[in-house]
């Protein structure tokens, strides 16, 4: 029997961290990859005994080595068959006259750029090692918007055009691929937000709360695995119901 594959783009970040403690419980070989802040998976994560770990170092952006970090992945792991990208860029709160170019191109460059791109490497491995499923992390800003954060809300409504078209390009080659649109999440990227302000979003929120790293993990897992393999090209909001449509 084959052993499934994760390839986490981001998996020192909280979200991406605690996708990466999902899957290994279900079972998956994991290939994780973090930029800036290192993190020791092994410790962290707690593999099962026949399960397979490695960690890259990836830059994402202009000058990123993404084609030299996935074909270090297909050596090391001939059977890929999930890509999870969760790495991002946030943009700090400005009106939209004092965006720089250097600051919109980063943006879009990380945000939505890099993510084309390791969809890509990533089908190259995955084009024979069927079925496979890609899953994006977006925002639940690309529904409502993000006054003074527009930059970033356009590179994450970009990702539900890019997994609508994919999901039609890729469906024969049974690879299905989704988003996940987190909410307000607990994490550190919401840090800037004072205690009054998280206690004020949580209240607007069915569900009394703000959500966890966990909460959206278990989305990923579930639009991961066989469990979900009737679902493409869906954008799954991940908010405690603050968006209701």
């Amino acid at each position: 029997m084959i052993k499934k594959t994760a390839l986490i783009v981001g998996a020192s970040g909280e979200i991406g961290l605690a996708t990466a403690q999902k899957l290994a419980k279900a079972g998956y070989n994991l290939a994780l990859t973090y930029n800036s802040a290192k993190v020791d998976f092994e410790k962290e994560i707690g593999m099962k005994k026949d399960g397979v770990l490695k960690s890259y170092h990836l830059s994402l952006g202009q000058n990123g080595n993404i084609e030299e970090v996935f074909g270090a992945i297909a050596k090391d792991f001939p059977y890929v068959d999930t890509l999870v990208f969760c790495a991002g860029k946030a943009q700090k709160r400005e009106l939209i006259i004092d965006a720089t170019n250097e600051e919109i191109d980063s943006l879009f460059s990380v945000n939505i750029s890099s993510a084309i791109k390791c969809v890509r490497e990533f089908v190259k491995l995955s084009i024979n090692k069927h079925p496979a499923s890609i899953v994006l992390v977006g925002s639940f800003v690309e529904k409502v918007g993000c006054s003074c954060e527009s930059v970033y809300a356009s590179t994450k409504s970009a990702m539900s055009g890019l997994c609508k078209s994919l999901a039609s390009e890729l469906g024969n080659l049974d690879v299905r691929i989704n988003v996940v649109a987190p909410g307000f999440i607990d994490t550190k990227m919401n840090n800037n937000l004072s205690q009054e302000e998280k206690d004020e979003i949580a209240a607007m929120t069915p569900l009394k709360r703000l959500g966890t790293a966990q909460d959206v993990a278990n989305a990923i897992a579930f639009l991961c695995q066989e469990d979900a393999a009737f679902i493409t090209g869906q954008t799954l909001f991940v908010d405690g119901g603050l968006i209701l449509e």
